[in-house]
């Protein structure tokens, strides 16, 4: 056997105490040279020596927490302390030991990865796929290595001196301390006084590694250096559903590496060298001394290593993104680490072409095929929502079904997909591709063209937990016996990943396989089939009367609750079982002796939807109070105790303005209670009650000496339904106002606000303008009475304004309401004379429309009227409508349009045609035109009442062709 060189270095007293078992080498060399330095600090190494000369191997070093424990391949250990007490009698508890990680290079202190590489090269990914985070000692091959002399490391590259660094990883002997480093097939111990060049011991065996070579299949063709037998293939993009294009599509994503697999051989020189767990090995390529600070891209990784028979086998993935343009640099060699001694292969040429992948059907493609059978492919990101119209983008409804199953069978589909590439017509497992995974997703709606809009992703569920690598799909349980579900053809949508070189996870490929559900005998159930069992009839309940809390099984409304006496339980349950009390749970309920609580309400598309489902035991009361529905239950086997079953609802549960009207009853609820038997003798016991409740929505009466069922508009022509009229009120004046309860009638003497505070299960009445309509007042939803009205002048005839209101119920639901309130303007203009004005009278002509100014109210009384040379407001508007004179201000202005037009584009330059705005005097001033005809102008008088009115008189004004007589 090959003598190992030991070489001491301990800094104290260095005790070793034996604790157990292992191995088989000779350590005679080492021994004799140990000893001499042992007996120097008086301590006694007899049994380790015995134990070494007998071919012990070491085989573990590992820091405790009284020293550092070393371990022989006998099993035996060895705990390693300075002197009997340490530095302060810490006794050793200071130790550090230092390794070298197998997978990533990287220093170890203690068992924890350190920032700092140990070799030059990149190491393979960890064993969970990841690549391990870079280290600042590993850019660029730059490693560290302890210096013995300042108890630093130093940090090397290509095996020379770069820098020396203050990080220190030699414990402190003055702190009764000592290290540990293995490093290699040496393992170092400092920190002993006395020897202060420390121990080295040798603690392998076998003949140490020296040299590999690349074992060449095929020589290149466009550069002198072997290549790989298997060529490399890389997927050039993946998808992110974060990246799209303003459409929605996927913008391919390129920054990433994702290679296949190739084994590249390296002959061991010598054939028996020792190659255990502290090799590393790694590639460097061409550029790697040259390469920029931080350019991580080496052309080859190692994935995987065995050896065998002289040969170690590299499982290598290439990085696609470092090939260069030139051939000559993509090549790289491959480095053996053994602790930090470099051994460095001949180079070996490696390329890569670029494939396509498609996410097949297994079942339907085989390799070989030119051109994969794939599902539908989903091209487009999910971020937006996966709606039932995204999804039909991609496979339409009547789009062919890619699998069936039976309706009480399941289909796994991680069994029907794959990756496949139309390039190299082939799977991508085949071409040396791994980390492929597939997650299957069931979208919320594919919607049918039916009357109800069936989702046909109701009818299917996973199998077992839902996780999304689970595939295996089934009929929905909900569905009835499974049979709905035949002929149904729901969507699953699974999406396709492949980890990068680097260990990251990407989508690379996304579709939607439709699947269609179909028939098949099912063996005949040999229990007996007892059908449903009624608790009482079916219950019509009107919402306003129900009650709150449990009170539904004591109130005055028998349809709110129902009871299964003695005698009903005695017929419905054990005599349709023809057991006894005490009998019957020997075969029902199973070992627990359990049954099951399920109610359902149907929704809007005539499915069923789960309200409570519980699974309770017997002789325990289910006292039960969810959703408005009751429940409580009490099944006993007791000869001398009545079971009994209560079944009610209260004012918490949801009516047909949230679910279904069915037949015209309300929402239904169905409360089952199921008994299951334990044998094929007797059926299950399956009790029912059926409950519907009904709250109709109907709108307040109206008050009829305000309401009008339809109104045409007098300023826009439109006809409005269900109208209150408000001409205004006196309110410190005149104003277009209304108080709100006067629209409705009054109800036992109490108007629709104090009506709603009385009326059983209503939460709140709420008032609040439609939305959009604008110059009201108030601008805010209320509870109260209050007045509302307009908060600028009327300028048309009338002001149609929609008010909304909705009563709340206590179960959360609204009913909803809407009606016109149309304001009418007070006053309107009265048709007003005209005046004459000699239109060819030589010079300055006027005419005065003042006098011509008329406005009355909507009962033809005169509001404003023009009295001895001036306007002035009516008796009836000062005392009735209490306006003044300072309320009322009068603006003229011609209708620029028709013979207005046509005068003022055509009379001469030092003609005059206008209206004083403040008085309405009219001038002509005629300066050689000739008017051959009449020409009738309109004078509008705009009569503006402060915050009520705004009145516009057309006053006609006639220039007349000959003199006025």
């Amino acid at each position: 056997m090959k003598r190992k060189f030991v070489k001491v270095m301990f800094f104290g007293a260095l005790a070793l105490s034996t604790v157990t078992y292992v191995g088989c080498k000779d350590y005679d060399d080492d021994i004799d040279n140990l000893q001499t330095q042992i007996d120097a600090v008086k301590v006694s190494l007899e049994e380790l020596q015995t134990k070494v000369n007998s071919g012990s191997v070491i085989t573990n070093v590992v820091k405790e927490e009284n020293g550092i424990t070393v371990t022989l391949s006998d099993g035996k250990s060895y705990v390693l302390t300075n002197g009997k007490d340490g530095a302060d009698g810490k006794n050793g508890a200071d130790a550090d030991v230092w390794t070298i990680g197998e997978k990533d290079g990287y220093w170890y202190k203690n068992g924890v990865k350190t920032e700092y590489k140990a070799v030059g090269v990149d190491g393979a990914p960890g064993a969970d796929g990841s690549a391990g985070e870079e280290g600042v000692a590993g850019e660029n091959g730059k490693y560290y290595v302890p210096n013995k002399e300042t108890g630093c490391f130093d940090i090397y590259q290509d095996g020379k001196l770069l820098e020396a660094t203050d990080i220190s990883w030699k414990t402190a002997a003055s702190e009764g301390g000592i290290t540990a480093v293995l490093n290699g097939n040496v393992l170092t111990l400092q920190g002993v006084e006395g020897a202060p060049e420390g121990v080295a011991i040798d603690i392998t065996s076998g003949i140490a590694l020296s040299s590999i070579a690349f074992i060449p299949d095929v020589v290149s063709t466009d550069v002198p250096y072997a290549t790989t037998s298997k060529p490399f293939y890389h997927i050039e993009s993946y998808l992110d559903e974060a990246k799209y294009n303003a459409s929605g599509q996927f913008n391919a994503q390129k920054d990433w590496g994702k290679s296949n697999v190739v084994a590249l051989n390296y002959r061991l020189n010598p054939e028996d060298a020792n190659i255990d767990g502290k090799t590393v090995f790694g590639f460097i390529d061409r550029k790697v001394k040259t390469r920029a600070a931080g350019d991580k891209k080496v052309l080859l990784n190692v994935d995987e290593t065995k050896v065998s028979e002289g040969v170690v086998t590299i499982e290598t993935t290439i990085n696609p993104n470092a090939l260069a343009q030139n051939a000559e640099y993509n090549i790289a060699a491959l480095q053996a680490w053994y602790g930090q001694k470099p051994m460095t292969s001949d180079y070996v040429y490696a390329t890569s072409s670029k494939i396509d992948l498609v996410l097949a059907d297994t079942t339907k493609t085989e390799a070989g095929d030119d051109t994969a059978v794939g599902f539908y492919k989903r091209t487009k990101s999910i971020s937006g929502g996966e709606s039932d119209a995204f999804i039909k983008q991609f496979v339409a409804l009547n789009a062919a079904a890619n699998a069936t199953f039976k309706y009480d069978a399941t289909i796994d589909l991680k069994n029907y997909v794959g990756l496949y590439s139309n390039d190299k017509d082939n799977w991508l497992a085949a071409l040396g591709f791994k980390g492929m995974s597939y997650e299957f997703s069931i979208p919320e709606k594919y919607l049918a063209e039916d009357d109800e809009k069936t989702n046909q992703q109701w009818f299917i569920v996973k199998e077992g937990e839902d996780i999304a690598s689970n595939g295996v799909i089934k009929v929905n349980p909900e569905v009835k016996n499974g049979t709905p579900a035949i002929g149904r053809t729901p969507v699953v949508r699974v999406d396709a990943f492949l980890t990068s070189n680097a260990g990251e996870k990407k989508l690379v490929a996304s579709s939607y396989i439709k699947l269609e559900i179909t028939e098949t005998s099912q063996a005949p159930d040999e229990k007996p089939d007892y059908g449903t069992i009624r608790i009482a009839e079916d219950q019509v309940a009107d919402y306003h009367q129900l009650e709150a809390g449990m009170a539904a099984f004591t109130n005055d409304y028998p349809q709110d609750g129902v009871n299964m006496d003695y005698q009903d339980i005695n017929n419905k349950i054990y005599g349709t079982a023809e057991l006894t009390s005490t009998t019957f749970w020997n075969y029902y309920g199973g070992a627990d002796h359990k049954y099951n609580v399920l109610v359902t309400v149907t929704d809007r598309n005539g499915r069923e939807e789960t309200v409570i489902e519980q699974e309770r035991e017997r002789d325990t009361d289910a006292v039960i109070d969810e959703k408005g529905v009751l429940l409580n239950i009490k099944l006993n086997n007791d000869a001398t105790k009545t079971s009994a079953i209560k079944v009610g609802i209260n004012n918490k549960i949801k009516t047909q303005n949230t679910y279904k009207d069915v037949d015209g009853k309300g929402a239904k609820y169905s409360v089952k209670i199921t008994i299951p038997s334990n044998d094929n003798s007797h059926g299950d016991i399956v009790l029912q009650q059926v409950f519907y409740v009904k709250e109709v929505c109907v709108p307040y009466t109206y008050n009829p000496l305000y309401y009008k069922a339809t109104y045409r508009s007098l300023a826009d022509g439109q006809t409005y339904n269900d109208c209150i009229i408000v001409k205004g009120q006196e309110n410190n004046g005149w104003e277009m106002s209304s108080v709100v309860s006067e629209h409705f009638a009054n109800k036992a003497g109490e108007n629709i606000f104090a009506y709603y505070n009385t009326v059983n299960n209503v939460s709140t009445l709420q008032f609040q303008w439609a939305s959009g309509v604008t110059g009201v007042d108030p601008s805010t939803s209320f509870t109260t009475d209050q007045t509302v009205k307009l908060t600028e002048p009327m300028t048309e005839r009338d002001a149609v304004k929609k008010m909304t209101y909705k009563v709340t119920l206590v179960n959360g639901e609204e009913c909803e309401f809407a009606y016109n309130i149309v304001f009418i303007n007070p006053f309107v203009a009265a048709n007003a004379a005209g005046i004459r004005i000699f239109g060819n009278g030589v010079g300055v002509n006027t005419g005065a429309t003042m006098p011509q100014v008329l406005v009355k109210d909507n009962e033809g009384a005169a509001i404003y009227s023009y009295v001895t040379n001036a306007l002035a407001l009516s008796s009836k508007a000062i005392d009735t409508y209490k306006l003044n004179a300072g309320m009322v201000s009068v603006e003229y202005a011609f209708v620029e349009e028709g013979d207005w037009t046509l005068l003022k584009n055509n009379m001469s330059a030092n003609s005059e045609l206008k209206v004083d705005a403040a008085t309405g005097e009219v001038t002509w001033k005629n300066e050689g035109s000739h008017l051959n005809r009449d020409y009738r102008l309109t004078v509008m008088a705009t009569v503006t009442f402060e915050d009520l009115s705004v009145v516009k008189c057309a006053i006609p004004v006639t220039l007349t062709e000959n003199a006025i007589q």
